[in-house]
């Protein structure tokens, strides 16, 4: 199959915008939806000759330099034992030649807390990281984390800043519905095509998720009969399914997601849904979490956690080096429970509104 010309044409029924309506009318209703759609109007209008001043060209510029530090970020962290990449750069590659994919954030996926902090810390240590969050996540008794690092862009009034999420574990699923699924596929376009998928569960989808799955399956390396049983397996055909009928609503991407894999899809997605409504249903067993558990943490984090709901970090302080451990502790301070880590010391919290007396006795613990 040739690859898939990305040309103003498409944008305009991707953005559903009349094609008669020039490149700035695109370039409006890009910035008005979700999913960091102008670098990629930019780059195409500028492929295709429009006329461009200074502003729209230093930001298309500013975009390249972006996705350049991502490219940077994460070569460095080939380094770190057992990171890879999901989306970000792998699916930018598989764009045609000048054009600039959305760029949104750089999702890691490590094997264990360890590496995930060995991944941390090389950030770090190299940009200017100045807002740090961290979540817990419980899979039947095995912790799981999300680090997420940030930073100011280069003109925060205009562009998203550049956001670093590191977690121990590839899909996050959805709590009594959808296991988590620490590891993805080995097959680097399958573990890419799963997380687009997966991203149903945080939102709608959008022209950006049509636009990317309709790059990889027009591509050469386009995944067969693999990525239905990947789905399956990941329990994303329901989510994969409704990716492909998404593509299908655009004209000019209907032919190229082939009938075969809609029609490979709907068995495994019909079974995925009996298996949730299963799930849900009143007198459904529950099964008891496996593993040991949690130690060192207040009954409310340990009945949140147990739920399969995150818990977060409200960062308490943060030293002026990441330390050296490998792992992170926690421990139970009056009704609060601090997490330390070699980034920093939070208090976990269950929700937006922080009870003060906690808070205290977390800084007067931390004082101790």
């Amino acid at each position: 199959m040739a690859p898939l010309p990305v040309n103003l044409a498409l944008l305009h029924e991707l953005l559903d915008v009349e094609d008669h309506w020039p490149p700035i009318v695109l370039l409006r209703n890009a910035r008005a939806v979700r999913g960091h759609l102008p670098p990629l109007v930019l780059s195409v209008a500028e492929l295709e000759g429009s006329a461009m001043g200074p502003g729209s060209r230093d930001e298309l510029r500013r975009m390249r330099d972006r996705a350049a530090l991502y490219e940077r970020i994460a070569a460095d962290l080939d380094t770190v034992r057992g990171a890879r990449i999901l989306k970000g750069p792998s699916l930018a590659a598989r764009y045609p030649a000048g054009v600039l994919r959305p760029l949104g954030d750089l999702d890691v996926v490590v094997p264990d807390e360890a590496a995930l902090w060995d991944a941390a810390r090389l950030v770090v240590r190299d940009w200017p990281v100045d807002e740090l969050d961290v979540s817990l996540l419980d899979d039947g008794g095995t912790r799981h984390l999300l680090v997420t690092l940030r930073w100011p862009a280069e003109d925060p009034m205009l562009d998203p800043e550049p956001k670093i999420e590191i977690s121990t574990f590839a899909y996050a699923g959805e709590p009594g519905l959808v296991p988590m699924r620490a590891t993805p596929p080995e097959d680097r376009l399958l573990a890419d095509v799963l997380a687009l998928a997966e991203e149903r569960f945080q939102r709608p989808f959008t022209a950006k998720d049509r636009l990317d799955l309709a790059v990889v399956l027009a591509s050469a390396a386009a995944p067969d009969a693999a990525l239905v049983a990947a789905a399956e397996r990941y329990h994303l055909a329901p989510e994969l399914l409704e990716l492909c009928e998404s593509v299908r609503t655009v004209p000019s991407l209907r032919s190229v997601v082939p009938d075969g894999l809609t029609a490979a899809l709907a068995g495994p997605a019909a079974r995925e849904r009996d298996r949730r409504a299963a799930a849900q249903a009143p007198d459904a067993p529950v099964e008891a979490a496996d593993g040991p558990a949690w130690t060192g943490t207040s009954p409310e984090v340990a009945a949140v956690l147990a739920a399969g709901q995150p818990v977060h970090g409200l960062l308490l302080r943060r030293p002026e080096q990441p330390g050296p451990g490998r792992l992170s502790r926690t421990r139970s301070v009056g009704a609060g429970t601090l997490l330390a880590t070699p980034l920093g010391d939070f208090l976990l919290v269950t929700g937006e509104l922080v009870d003060p007396e906690q808070y205290q006795a977390a800084l007067a613990a931390l004082d101790d």
